[in-house]
């Protein structure tokens, strides 16, 4: 991180009243950013050790790069989160909760010694929230590896529509756009889209700021997608669409490209620093994900293993982390390229003895944005269930059309329909939890049919509502 405040402040001096960044009617400059850090730096210093950081927009970027200047253990609080998981966060990690920038004296330096940390909760497979430390070592390291793979310059002008308490926008939309010297636009309402299910702000502020970066969410893309298809112009500024935290169907990356996104995935997790791998920049296609250098990638049993200095120090409460992280992911690597298969506990086993990774069938309804979240379930009869919250009527030609391209085997029997407000069927991380899905399987009522593919269309599709 002490390369990060060196940046700011070179910016700050060689570039005074050039807007840093710009959030709606509100901007600030190089010289302003510095000052404001610097100052809130000093509000943090004389505070508690743990700050639980719930704030926005460009109050967000002050108060992390303060809490960091100060020395301070980072807590992002997700703004989405209610206050019983607010209240959880703050007593798992004995932080306080900021909700207002704190008041400190002008001049202080932007030289930092070192040895903050950041805690980012992640939840993990079974819902239940982990604290993540890592430190500057961490954060460097990804720093490095990324920019060697992006080559950002001061010419870029990154888009922030990820929610800020994410590592991967704290790492991609602050800390890369200060070491590029380049501006960052943030716009709340294109962030909303991900709870929303509205593509228009974030098709609109894209073509007004044209931006040359950004990184979405894949349900971010389809609805970006989505506003392509109704005529919004894709910007020609774009240069690197990053998409990551899920896969991404195929056919939704194909078609993002034919309309004029450059679009990529990037496979990653908070334990590892965020990023693992992304597709290069040169690539003709957004299929093929490298292995960022500096980072080490082996497969265990068919399991991804990560080594390296962007491993977490540990979790929270837990022991220090020695040696490569067992992520708990399946995946290939044949020559640098890596391909993530899924989770080694959401495999289903088809009584055929086919093994299928639930992840890249849900992709698949997820490509829809009517489809805010969908859970792939197994039936004791060994039939496959898609369960799709719907918060408007689907594609469902489009939707078989995807799934047709799936092999025979991992194609779902049947589709449920659900309400997305079902209790506990979203959780904090915005994925479907299974076993609730799986039980609104079996209680369905309403909303279920059977799907029929090219080769079955004779039949008649069976629907109960």
């Amino acid at each position: 991180m002490k390369a990060v405040f060196q940046a700011l402040a070179a910016n700050a001096k060689l570039h005074p009243n050039a807007i840093a960044i710009n959030e709606g009617s509100r901007s600030i400059s190089w010289s302003g950013l510095a000052d404001a850090v610097a100052r809130a730096a000093s509000g943090f210093a004389t505070s508690s050790k743990v700050v639980g950081l719930r704030l926005s927009g460009i109050d967000y970027v002050i108060g992390d790069l303060a809490a960091t200047l100060a020395g301070r253990r980072l807590v992002p609080v997700p703004a989405f989160f209610s206050d019983g998981q607010i209240a959880h966060l703050m007593q798992d990690a004995g932080a306080d909760l900021v909700t207002s920038l704190p008041d400190g004296r002008r001049g202080h330096s932007l030289d930092y010694a070192g040895g903050a940390t950041r805690v980012i909760y992640t939840s993990g497979t079974t819902g239940r929230p982990k604290g993540v430390v890592l430190g500057d070592r961490q954060i460097a390291a990804s720093l490095a590896a990324l920019s060697q793979a992006l080559q950002p310059g001061p010419d870029d002008r990154y888009l922030s529509v990820l929610p800020q308490a994410q590592l991967l926008e704290q790492v991609c939309g602050m800390f890369m756009p200060i070491l590029a010297g380049a501006p960052v636009v943030i716009d709340r309402e294109a962030a909303a889209s991900l709870f929303t299910g509205d593509g228009r702000a974030l098709a609109r502020i894209a073509e007004e700021t044209h931006p040359t970066v950004t990184v979405l969410a894949p349900r971010q893309l389809a609805l970006w997608v989505a506003e392509l298809r109704r005529g919004a112009p894709a910007p020609a500024s774009l240069r690197y669409v990053a998409v990551g935290g899920a896969p991404v169907a195929p056919a939704l990356l194909s078609e993002a490209r034919a309309l004029g996104l450059p679009v990529a995935e990037g496979y990653g997790l908070s334990e590892a620093c965020s990023v693992v791998a992304m597709t290069p920049t040169t690539a003709s296609d957004g299929s093929t994900m490298t292995v960022l250098d500096g980072v080490d990638v082996s497969i265990e049993d068919g399991e991804i293993v990560i080594a390296g200095p962007t491993v977490m120090e540990g979790y929270l409460h837990g022991e220090c982390q020695q040696g490569p992280w067992h992520t708990g992911d399946l995946g290939q690597l044949q020559d640098g390229r890596l391909e993530v298969l899924g989770r080694r506990d959401a495999m289903i086993l088809r009584q055929s003895g086919r093994n299928i990774a639930p992840e890249w069938v849900e992709a698949e309804a997820l490509a829809d944005p009517a489809f805010p979240v969908a859970a792939l379930v197994q039936t004791p009869e060994d039939e496959l269930i898609l369960v799709a919250a719907a918060i408007s009527s689907p594609d469902m030609a489009g939707l078989i059309q995807r799934l047709s391209a799936l092999p025979s085997y991992a194609r779902p029997d049947q589709l449920v329909i659900v309400d997305p407000r079902a209790p506990g069927l979203i959780r904090p991380s915005g994925t479907a939890d299974r076993r609730v899905a799986a039980e609104l399987a079996r209680s369905a009522t309403t909303g279920c049919m059977t799907l029929r593919y090219p080769e079955q269309q004779s039949q008649p599709v069976e629907v109960t509502s």
